[in-house]
């Protein structure tokens, strides 16, 4: 919801600009999901559970991608601009 309440303030034009502070913040949110999802996925690899193990691998696979393509993305975008400053 976050995420999307983002692009919706950003499609309305240049306008609201002055809105666009916290998309550093939502990344860090949206990295924070992926992991937390991770984790909840690998732990029911190893808990009694009727989801088949196979669904639960692929769930694990997605999350490590978007986590990798998202730090990529932090990296890129916020990292080097402190890294100028210092």
């Amino acid at each position: 919801m976050v995420m999307y309440l983002y692009y919706g303030l950003v499609a309305l034009g240049p306008h609201m600009q002055r809105w666009r502070w916290w998309k550093r913040y939502l990344t860090s949110l949206q990295l924070l999901q992926f992991c937390i999802v991770t984790v909840h996925t690998t732990y029911n690899l190893f808990a009694d559970c009727n989801f088949p193990d196979s669904m639960n691998v692929v769930v694990v696979a997605y999350s490590l991608s978007l986590i990798a393509l998202f730090s990529n993305f932090y990296y890129q975008s916020y990292l080097p601009k402190q890294m100028k400053r210092a």
